[in-house]
């Protein structure tokens, strides 16, 4: 393959930005984690996508929170045995909240709108902002700035990328997409979101559906005369690079900040 893709990542710039080997890629993909968008079967070059690399960065916090890739392997793939992986979990609890929460969240029935308290973390993003036509668009978009801000070598590898809703429901989807960053970054898109209490609800489901969990969200800040402090954000938590096509398990973290 002579000429690729421009919103594809050869195999040395994944390795550069993600600051892994390329055996590691290798170990990823033999271990059933990882598929290349595409592999040249004459020349063995393999070409990465963005969903790919939010795999890798995924499958990296997970080992540097301290699960094997046995254990990673088990976590994405098992649905079997949830309670001994949450036993496992429950081990590291210090570190290791998030990856509690999720196996929580995803052991929640479809179509659950709980409210639930939380606390969105200070963090420095790289963010766009965009008028889309609907969803599918705002998917493009926000891969388009996750490629553009994993170029900038600047990506934090913790945290979730997320969109605010800039404009009301009944209005253009007027989106922000941020992706988090390293705190030394200080290119122009560079916005720095401080820590908030906040409400939020576990949406799990097509993306198409978010707006469900904002509407009941909306309606229970009224209800409740909860003043809020920004935007709805939905924090993208599982979805198409290690759940694939099957949509009816993407868990959506919609939230609001509000004042404490």
């Amino acid at each position: 393959m002579k000429k690729h893709d421009e919103s594809l990542f050869q195999i040395g710039e994944v390795t550069k930005i993600m600051g892994i080997t390329r055996k590691t890629l290798l170990v990823f993909e033999d271990m059933g984690l990882l598929t290349p968008a595409v592999k040249d079967e004459e020349s063995g070059y393999r070409y990465y996508s963005a969903d790919n690399m939010t795999q890798i960065r995924s499958i990296r916090s997970l080992q540097t929170l301290g699960l094997s890739l046995k254990e990673v392997a088990e976590y994405y793939y098992d649905t079997e045995n949830i309670d001994k992986h949450l036993a496992r979990l429950m081990e590291l609890r210090t570190s290791l909240d998030r990856n509690i929460q999720m196996l929580q969240v995803r052991s929640a029935k479809q179509g659950e709108l709980t409210v639930r308290k939380t606390t969105l973390p200070r963090q420095v993003c790289f963010c766009r902002r965009y008028e889309c036509e609907n969803v599918g668009e705002a998917a493009t978009v926000l891969r388009d700035t996750y490629i553009a801000a994993a170029r900038t070598g600047k990506m934090a590898m913790l945290s979730r990328m997320f969109t605010m809703r800039m404009s009301k429901p009944t209005e253009k989807l007027d989106l922000m997409c941020c992706i988090p960053v390293e705190d030394n970054f200080d290119g122009p898109e560079r916005t720095e979101f401080t820590e908030s209490p906040a409400l939020c609800i576990y949406y799990r489901g097509p993306y198409e559906g978010t707006a469900i969990a904002i509407r009941a969200l909306m309606a229970y800040v009224k209800e409740n005369n909860i003043e809020i402090t920004g935007p709805f954000r939905s924090i993208y938590l599982e979805g198409p690079p290690n759940r694939g096509e099957k949509s009816d398990d993407y868990i959506t973290q919609v939230a609001v900040p509000i004042k404490e």
